[in-house]
């Protein structure tokens, strides 16, 4: 079972990255190197209109990983597929809405 098991609002944003290394020459010309055999996925999860207590739970789970920190894992719901993930950021962000009416987003990025 994953570790981080609240269910995002749909749709999640999903974007897969390669990292390419570019060295420029002083005639103009460019070399290109690959830096990772495989890309990495990158995912944004948006929560709407949640209670005090959901936003709680989330912001909880990110104080106990030390924002970037740590891995953990978590089960993309578009493909039932258990990646392991940590967050891109380490800052976490939420609106209140209404009394109790919260609006916040995670970004996870896949770590190999």
């Amino acid at each position: 079972m994953s570790d981080f098991t609240h269910l995002p609002d749909f749709l999640i944003d999903e974007a897969v990255e390669y990292k390419t290394l570019v060295s420029e020459f002083e005639n103009g010309a460019e070399q290109r190197r690959r830096k990772w055999a495989n890309p990495l996925a990158k995912w944004t999860l948006r929560f709407n209109n949640r209670t005090q207590a959901e936003m709680a739970e989330v912001l909880d789970f990110f104080k106990s990983r030390f924002g970037a920190f740590m891995a953990f894992t978590w089960t993309n719901p578009n493909d039932s597929f258990e990646y392991t993930v940590r967050f891109v950021e380490d800052s976490f962000q939420f609106s209140r809405k209404a009394y109790g009416v919260y609006d916040f987003e995670c970004e996870f990025v896949e770590v190999k």
